[in-house]
């Protein structure tokens, strides 16, 4: 019998699953399979093991409606060349991504089977909007977020499709791997026992956190987002990461929610508009991700201190906002937004340390790593990246720790109280490596970097960077 393979990557859910939808309308049976390929088993420890829950989540969801997923490591083209061995007629279903390698890999999948008289369907899953549907009266691409949002914001989102009912198994199901084989969890050591305490996994959870954010807070969010030390956010980024719901179900959600202001909604999906630009940007100039947006970055003068970049990335710095910050994501592989501009300000400017450095640190400590918002979010900072003024913003830790956390609550929930450990400032004790040689009383007392100091030093650098490259 024919069937349809549904290909699931960063979209593991029932609900508004425009490949699995499509796949169900011609009535043959499905096969959903998970593919882990080289890029996938070289991300993050973080994400990784988050990953493999969101994997065991799905697996069950699909056994309540009688089907399976199928794992499968390796090569996506070769896996499917040997499915179609195995299956003999199928067709091939998937959710688009956008980022230069998946593009490239998919590209070709596509070409392969079209010669083959395979039929290949792409759809649209992971944005709002693709890309291409977002360009300038020119016909290029925005590279600017407030003219990208005022265009995005005018076109109609499309409405989201419907959880199938009903998934016809196939008479045999092919040979699958086990997710405990892959070892997703190898890298993040003893951590997991204090992060399994903090993840929301799955699709049912994402929307009761959904629910539960637009009753209980979409109604402050534009007043109190900015504030570390409430939980005003919505916490799905870690869902959005895994696809376990959709962006097009937030907006609609938060657009058709009642009792709440409109300026209120747009704040917030203005936040999903952001998640756009960085995959659009990710598209449009792939480099991106890896590499400096704007060229003449690659002759910044970046400094190198390894001694200092450890201290950053242990929480070490000696100030308070910043300590706080990277160790609620290492305890907690999340990290709110505010702080995470706050500790890219600190590293890339009074450290003047290169964003990479950053960029990859996030990459192996967050569960709602997200390629795109990652690169985007560390440029934007750096001064390398997509914004106006770039260098200029220097965000000075102390100001914005008074501003955003005026009574030291997250400060002292991560790094403990004077006189006595929190829970959480013990957890991170626990799960650091013991070649931190991480204690309870181990930050110093004042920052490795004096703070005028930093930013004179950082802006003297640019003045000078910007005769260099005028001479260029």
């Amino acid at each position: 019998m024919s069937v349809n393979v549904v290909w699931f990557r960063r979209d593991l859910r029932l609900s508004d699953n425009p490949a699995l939808y499509s796949a169900t309308l011609d009535g043959r049976p499905i096969v959903p399979l998970f593919i882990l390929d080289e890029h996938t088993d070289n991300a993050g420890a973080a994400f990784k093991w988050r990953l493999g829950l969101s994997i065991e989540s799905l697996s069950l969801d699909l056994e309540k409606h009688n089907s399976k997923l199928i794992l499968k490591k390796g090569n996506p083209l070769y896996v499917l060349k040997e499915l179609r061995s195995l299956i003999g007629d199928f067709k091939i279903f998937w959710n688009r991504l956008y980022d230069e390698n998946s593009v490239k890999r998919d590209t070709e999948i596509k070409s392969y089977f079209k010669e083959q008289g395979v039929e290949v369907k792409s759809t649209e899953g992971l944005l709002l909007h693709s890309p291409w549907k977002t360009q300038t009266n020119a016909g290029s691409y925005y590279k600017v977020f407030t003219p990208f949002w005022r265009a995005l914001s005018k076109q109609e989102v499309k409405p989201t499709v419907p959880k199938p009912t009903k998934l016809i198994s196939p008479m045999k199901w092919p040979k699958s791997d086990y997710l405990s084989e892959w070892k997703l969890d190898k890298d993040i050591g003893q951590g997991k026992e204090y992060l399994i305490e903090r993840v929301h996994v799955g699709e049912e959870k994402a929307k009761k956190n959904l629910n539960s954010f637009l009753h209980q807070r979409l109604k402050n969010y534009g007043q109190a987002r900015d504030r570390v030390d409430l939980t005003e956010s919505s916490n799905l980024s870690e869902n959005l990461a895994y696809g376990e719901i959709s962006a097009r179900e937030i907006w609609h959600s938060a657009v058709g929610h009642k009792d709440v202001a409109f300026k209120e909604k747009e704040m917030f999906i203005r936040q999903l508009a952001w998640r756009d630009f960085a995959w659009y940007l990710s598209y449009f100039s792939p480099h991106i991700l890896r590499k400096n947006w704007k060229a003449e970055w690659d002759h910044f003068p970046w400094r190198v201190n390894e001694d200092e970049l450890n201290s950053w990335k242990r929480g070490l710095t000696g100030q308070p906002i910043v300590d706080a910050g990277m160790r609620e994501m290492y305890v907690t592989g999340r990290m709110h937004n505010r702080v995470r501009m706050i500790v890219a300000s600190y590293l890339t400017k009074h450290l003047l340390i290169d964003w990479r450095h950053g960029l990859k640190w996030f990459e192996d400590c967050l569960i709602d790593w997200d390629p795109a918002s990652n690169a985007m979010g560390w440029q934007w900072v750096a001064g390398s990246g997509p914004d106006a003024s770039p260098f200029f913003r220097v965000f000075n830790p102390e100001l914005q720790a008074k501003k955003f956390d005026p009574d030291s609550k997250y400060q002292m929930k991560f790094l403990g109280l004077t006189f006595k450990p929190t829970p959480e400032s013990e957890k991170f004790c626990k799960m650091a490596p013991k070649s931190w040689n991480i204690q309870e009383k181990s930050r110093p007392s004042t920052s490795i970097v004096d703070l005028k100091f930093g930013r004179d030093r950082a802006l003297n650098k640019y003045s000078e960077f910007k005769k260099i490259i005028s001479d260029i």
